[in-house]
């Protein structure tokens, strides 16, 4: 019986911050900051794919430059 709660006593500080991301993403899952949070990787992503056309666009010419 000792060993059980020595074990229980064994968690340690990365098991305790697991346990508080966990509850802290179950807590927003169930608000309404989710849509908020989707709108927002939304953006960032259209963002994203508009910069790296510009990357890609601005190479392309880059090269056709230098022939």
């Amino acid at each position: 019986m000792e060993w059980l709660t020595k074990k229980a006593y064994a968690m340690n500080i990365q098991d305790l911050r697991l346990y508080l991301l966990n509850i802290i993403t179950l807590g927003i899952s169930f608000t309404a900051i989710e849509n908020s949070l989707k709108i927002l990787l939304l953006l960032a992503s259209i963002v994203y794919t508009f910069q790296k056309i510009y990357e890609t666009y601005k190479k392309k010419n880059a090269n056709n430059k230098k022939l």
